[in-house]
């Protein structure tokens, strides 16, 4: 009699106490993880104009809470001043990440304008420059320096926005946008400079005149809060538009 010898097929369960159980990884990495990772760094990879809409829906957010023909409540006007900060700070966060970008790509593309050029000299003198170049580390010393310098810095207002986008070659972004726009020039940095300025009164000084001998409140109403945001979300388009578009030469 030849007696045949069962092989007994893997399985991807075994009976433990009487129940089915999945055995222990060995390491490998499952599809589900691999997808999950994935899905996880595609969610993180926000791009600036992202950032942009993510935080002016907060501003959009705030002055929602009141309804139209509701009487403002204190709560409401505090909605309203915060609604503006937050939308000063969404164009800031934008423009810093936006410009960030610019260097990077004008670095990878190694086409720097002379602003920019004289910019990161100033950020690493010339034995850093030196070390980076022999290193191969040019690139990563240089978008270092330049994210620890931007934490410093206030992307608010006209001349910083203008002066930062001219790093990457715009000449005057404000020309740019508003002609995209189909806007006044003039009317669209007074707008930028208003608003700007009352974020600044709002976040440092309480949204109090403290120049005057009683100071006094800041009267808000809610189409002010609504206009910055507008303003600001225009120009936010405008400029994704033309920065997608690239420099003029």
């Amino acid at each position: 009699m030849v007696t045949k010898k069962i092989r007994e097929k893997p399985s991807s369960e075994v009976k433990k106490a009487g129940k089915k159980v999945k055995p222990e990884s060995k390491g490998d990495i499952s599809v589900a993880v691999i997808s999950s990772t994935c899905k996880k760094r595609k969610e993180e990879s926000l791009s600036a104009f992202d950032i942009f809409q993510k935080t002016i829906k907060r501003a959009k957010n705030l002055i929602e809470t009141h309804e139209e023909g509701q009487d403002c409540t204190e709560q409401h006007f505090d909605c309203f001043r915060a609604a503006i900060v937050l939308s000063i700070s969404a164009l800031d966060a934008y423009v810093r990440t936006l410009v960030v970008d610019k260097i990077l790509a004008c670095l990878e593309e190694k086409v720097l304008s002379a602003k920019l050029k004289e910019y990161i000299k100033g950020l690493l003198n010339q034995d850093a420059l030196i070390e980076a170049g022999r290193k191969y580390e040019f690139r990563e010393r240089v978008e270092k320096a330049i994210r620890a310098d931007f934490e410093t810095k206030a992307f608010q207002g006209e001349y910083k926005i203008n002066s930062y986008m001219e790093l990457v070659g715009y000449k005057d972004v404000f020309e740019d946008v508003s002609r995209s726009a189909d806007r006044n020039k003039t009317k669209m940095r007074a707008d930028i400079e208003r608003f700007t300025k009352r974020r600044h009164v709002i976040a440092h000084c309480g949204d109090f005149d403290l120049n005057q001998t009683l100071h006094k409140e800041n009267t808000i109403k809610k189409e002010q809060a609504k206009e910055c945001i507008s303003m600001v979300t225009l120009f936010a388009e405008h400029l994704d538009k033309i920065t997608s578009a690239g420099p003029k030469e």
